[in-house]
């Protein structure tokens, strides 16, 4: 069984979407691939009218859990509620706005059939063309952090911060994960490459957001950029704890 894990925060104008945007294609891949699919929706605190939606749209379907914070928690307080919450023996986590396209978890699951890696990630680096929709500011910002992060971390990877990925759930539970924000994803990344974990690659696109506001900071996503290559160094060279 496949995972499919979703933080939501103040989604109303994408989960609207989900059961042509999401649910027909994920399906149709359960389908194609011989997996049985379940969803996991793990709404962070949202004030809008995102739980209500998201309960109108799945409303009927067997195949949904949906789990409430009372209070936002970040991006990795969910995902962690999530993974708890979770039966698959791998994991798919991806981003409640779709701007990683939901098609492409099939590119996810044949290269982890090729491969059997703990971790398939995917990457807008690896080709040419592949961030087209994204700003040339926020574009340059990503190159040289992402350059950075490969110089720590070694292992040829392109992409380390964002949800995009597949995980082997036995990967998952041989390392702690204590993130509650953002970071979660360079944290589970770090610690399985850092544990000698085998992590591949798949190249996909990284689309503009189509609904909603997006949460991006720049201010902050500098910052948090800087205490990850922090965190990053202090684990893999001093073997120290990850702290969050």
């Amino acid at each position: 069984m496949i995972s499919i894990i979703i933080p939501l925060y103040n989604e109303q104008d994408n989960v609207i979407h989900y059961p042509l945007e999401l649910f027909a294609i994920i399906d149709k891949i359960g389908k194609t691939t011989g997996e049985q699919i379940e969803y996991l929706f793990v709404d962070d605190g949202s004030r809008d009218d995102t739980i209500r939606k998201i309960r109108d749209v799945t409303a009927g379907r067997t195949d949904v859990r949906i789990l409430l914070h009372e209070k936002n928690k970040g991006m990795g307080s969910a995902i962690r509620t999530g993974l708890a919450a979770s039966s698959g023996d791998l994991v798919v986590t991806l981003d409640a706005d779709l701007t990683f396209r939901p098609v492409d978890v099939e590119k996810l699951i044949a290269k982890y059939r090729e491969t059997d890696a703990d971790c398939i990630s995917g990457s807008p680096y690896l080709k040419r063309g592949l961030m087209e929709e994204v700003t040339p500011f926020r574009l340059f910002m990503s190159n040289s952090v992402n350059f950075l992060y490969r110089l720590l971390l070694g292992g040829g990877i392109t992409c380390v911060s964002p949800v995009f990925r597949l995980y082997k759930r036995s990967a998952l539970d041989t390392i702690e994960i204590t993130s509650c924000n953002f970071e979660i994803n360079a944290e589970i990344i770090s610690k399985l490459i850092i544990n000698g974990r085998k992590v591949a690659e798949v190249p996909v696109p990284l689309l503009k957001r189509k609904y909603g506001e997006s949460k991006i900071n720049i201010k902050k996503e500098i910052r948090n950029n800087i205490l990850l290559l922090y965190r990053i160094f202090m684990t893999k060279y001093l073997r120290r704890t990850w702290t969050s």
